[in-house]
């Protein structure tokens, strides 16, 4: 009689065609929302990286011009030039100096010298200037700006 009673509890027909179909898709539609939000926040991971790398360079660069720059009598003692892709600070009697890090290329260097409001030659410096990182192919890593500064004498 136990025997009888345990048979009748457990139906032994399985899931329909239909139930089964039903479960794959909602099981498919779920792995697809969550691996689109995977690969979203991946991306935009991946700009915000690039993006933070560009702006420290250039924080990094126009400090380093600013602190230079600014302490100088006359802004001809030094030069300031793009060698492959590198922004090389030159100043007499000083080693160079690389300002930008390997990630970061630097493109379109022009330095104008500035006269003061008296009509003082040179006493300051508009600085413009092109970042970029990453390859142009590489839609989430690649980024370039242009930067512009004016850096004055003491």
């Amino acid at each position: 009689m136990i025997m009888i009673k345990y048979k009748q509890q457990f139906n032994k027909h399985g899931f329909s065609l239909i139930e089964t179909l039903v479960y794959i898709f909602i099981t498919a539609m779920l792995l697809a929302v969550i691996s689109n939000l995977l690969m979203s926040n991946f991306n935009i991971r991946r700009q915000l990286k690039s993006s933070n790398l560009l702006y420290n360079d250039a924080r990094f660069i126009i400090g380093q011009l600013n602190n230079r720059i600014h302490s100088m009598s006359d802004i001809t003692n030094f030069s300031l030039q793009v060698e492959n892709d590198n922004l090389i600070y030159r100043e007499t009697s000083q080693p160079d100096l690389i300002l930008n890090s390997t990630q970061i290329k630097v493109n379109n260097l022009v330095l104008t010298p500035v006269n003061d409001a008296q009509a003082n030659p040179n006493r300051g410096l508009l600085v413009n200037f092109n970042l970029s990182t990453g390859d142009q192919s590489d839609i989430y890593g690649y980024l370039n700006e242009d930067f512009e500064t004016f850096i004055s004498l003491r």
